[in-house]
C-alpha cells in the first residue's frame, strides 16, 4: 500500500538512502560535474534546512509498505517557493509519484501566497527538465560554470 505524508525536519533521516540514490544518479549522469556530486554529503546538505520554520519547509515522503520510495523537500523564502530536492526510486518511476509530490508542494506554495515558484535542474538532466515542463515550469536563466580543473 502506497501512502504519502509529511514529516517534520527532525525525521529527515528517513530519506537518507533515497537522497544518496539521488546524489548517485546525478554523479553517474553528469557529463561535466560528476566529481562535484561525488562529494556532496547528506548531513551537510540538510543542515541548510535547519534554519527554516515548519511553515516555510515542507518534507513529504512516499512509503510503499515499510519502504520509503520517494520524497520531496520544498522551502519558502520571502514569497519565493523552491523545490529543493525530489527523488523517486527508479523501480517506482512512471507511476505518477513524482508528479503527485510536486503538485502537493505547488499547492502548499500557492496556499502560502508564493509569487515566484522555481526549481533548479541540471542542464544535462533532460528527462527531469521535460518532467518539470509538463508541470508548467519553463527555463528562465542559464547559469554556466567552469569545470574544476584537476
Amino acid at each position: 500500500m502506497i501512502e504519502t505524508f509529511d514529516i517534520p525536519f527532525d525525521k529527515i533521516e528517513v530519506i537518507k538512502k533515497l537522497w544518496e540514490k539521488n546524489r548517485q544518479y546525478h554523479e553517474d549522469s553528469s557529463k561535466y560535474f560528476s566529481e562535484a556530486y561525488r562529494f556532496i554529503c547528506f548531513d551537510d546538505r540538510i543542515k541548510d534546512f535547519k534554519k527554516f520554520y515548519k511553515d516555510t519547509l515542507k518534507i513529504t515522503v512516499v512509503k510503499d509498505n515499510s519502504e520509503y520510495i520517494g520524497y520531496c523537500i520544498s522551502t519558502i523564502v520571502e514569497g519565493k517557493g523552491e523545490i529543493e530536492s525530489i527523488h523517486v526510486d527508479k523501480t517506482k518511476r512512471g507511476l505518477g509519484i513524482g508528479k503527485d509530490l510536486v503538485v502537493k508542494h505547488l499547492e502548499w506554495m500557492n496556499k502560502n501566497n508564493c509569487k515566484v515558484i522555481g526549481v533548479t535542474v541540471s542542464q544535462e538532466n533532460e528527462s527531469t527538465i521535460e518532467f518539470y515542463k509538463k508541470l508548467g515550469f519553463y527555463p528562465n536563466t542559464l547559469y554556466m560554470q567552469q569545470k574544476i580543473k584537476e
